[in-house]
This record gives C-alpha cells, sequence and structure tokens, in this order.
C-alpha cells in the first residue's frame, strides 16, 4: 500500500466515525483551534525533546498548517494545502514515546485552552489515529522527502540523571 493510500485510508476512517458529529462547530471553530495549537506549539518548542523536530521550522507556520489540517479533519472548512501525515514526517525517526509525549503534551493544552472534556477525548482520538502511520519501529524505516534533507532522529534527553 503506497504512502498516499495509507493517509487516505485513515482519513477516510476518521470521516466515517466522526460523520454527522461536527467536532469543528462543537469546538466553536477556527478560533478555538488555533488557540489550542498556540498553546500546544509553545509546550512542543519549549520541550527538549520533541522540540529538537522543530528546530528549523516556523512556530507560526506550522501553527496555522495543523489548524487547516484539523479543521477540515473536523468537519471545517477544506483549506488544507500541505502535505498528507505519513510523507510530511517520513524523514523523521518518530517513536511510540515520542506519540505518547505529543499526545500528552495536545491534552494538557486542551486542558488550557478549556476545551470541554467530550470535545478534549474526540480530537485526542483524531490526532491518535495517525500513530499507525506515523511511528518507526527502526531508523531504516526512514525516507528522505528531498535528496537535501537530514533523516531527523534524536534520543530522548535524560533529566537529573534518569531517562524520562
Amino acid at each position: 500500500m503506497s504512502n498516499y493510500q495509507k493517509d487516505n485510508a485513515v482519513l477516510s476512517q476518521l470521516e466515517r466515525e466522526s460523520a454527522g458529529q461536527k467536532l469543528f462547530s462543537r469546538l466553536g471553530g477556527r478560533p478555538t483551534l488555533e488557540r489550542v495549537h498556540k498553546i500546544f506549539y509553545d509546550k512542543i518548542y519549549k520541550d527538549p525533546w520533541i522540540g529538537q523536530f522543530f528546530a528549523s521550522i516556523n512556530q507560526t507556520h506550522i501553527e496555522a498548517q495543523q489548524t487547516d489540517f484539523m479543521a477540515q479533519l473536523m468537519g471545517g472548512p477544506k483549506n488544507y494545502m500541505g502535505r498528507m501525515p505519513i510523507d510530511a514526517h517520513m524523514h523523521m525517526f518518530i517513536t511510540d514515546e515520542l506519540i505518547q509525549l505529543r499526545q500528552e503534551l495536545l491534552g494538557a493544552s486542551l486542558i488550557e485552552a478549556g476545551v470541554p472534556e467530550a470535545e478534549r477525548a474526540d480530537w485526542l482520538r483524531l490526532d491518535g489515529a495517525f500513530k499507525k502511520v506515523m511511528v518507526k519501529a527502526t531508523l531504516s524505516e526512514c525516507q528522505r522527502r528531498f535528496a537535501s534533507d537530514e533523516i531527523l532522529a534524536f534520543t530522548q534527553p535524560t533529566k537529573l540523571g534518569k531517562a524520562s
């Protein structure tokens, strides 16, 4: 199955599961997504591990892209014009632990932004559905998107002498 087919399979499944729910509207539309993504990416960029993956990416740009992507996924406007998740992250060694950290940061951001519990659960479920197309078991599964790309792989920093 091609990367395109894998991403489309995940998106189709999510659309079927959220049909009629219109999470985008329940959340209050784009302003809520923008607020959550600002809080979330502030946390991401400050994190000593996951933040390394974003060192060369403009934060305002990634916030807007993620807002467009999630808005579309949640039943809002179809404005997202970027790469699908599997292709956008193919050069990154993303582990289960990184996905878990990302989910924790997103969950904390949703709480901080005042998103109600039911909508938080739905958002985290939608976001978590991409785990299966993004996690790689070995570094050899990473591929360059362009000849100039570097494979991004960072070990988890230690805190107080212990891996966190």
